[in-house]
């Protein structure tokens, strides 16, 4: 399915969540701090895996996240 922002298919959710799942064109294991040019590591689920990991437990496989 395409979007307006690209394709879907290509960066689904779960990618943009987990930075171990490789992006076609791209790491995902650190990103830049806006307004900067400093690296850091990418966390799990953007930082915030202690309040919504639990929101998608067994979920890794759905089509969606893939």
């Amino acid at each position: 399915m395409d979007s307006e922002y690209g394709t879907l298919r290509e960066y689904g959710f779960w990618a943009n969540v987990n930075p171990e799942v490789p992006h076609p064109r791209w790491s995902q294991a650190s990103e830049r701090v806006l307004g900067t040019n400093e690296r850091v590591e990418t966390q799990l689920f953007n930082g915030y895996g202690a309040f919504v990991a639990e929101l998608y437990a067994g979920m890794e496989n759905e089509k969606l996240f893939m």
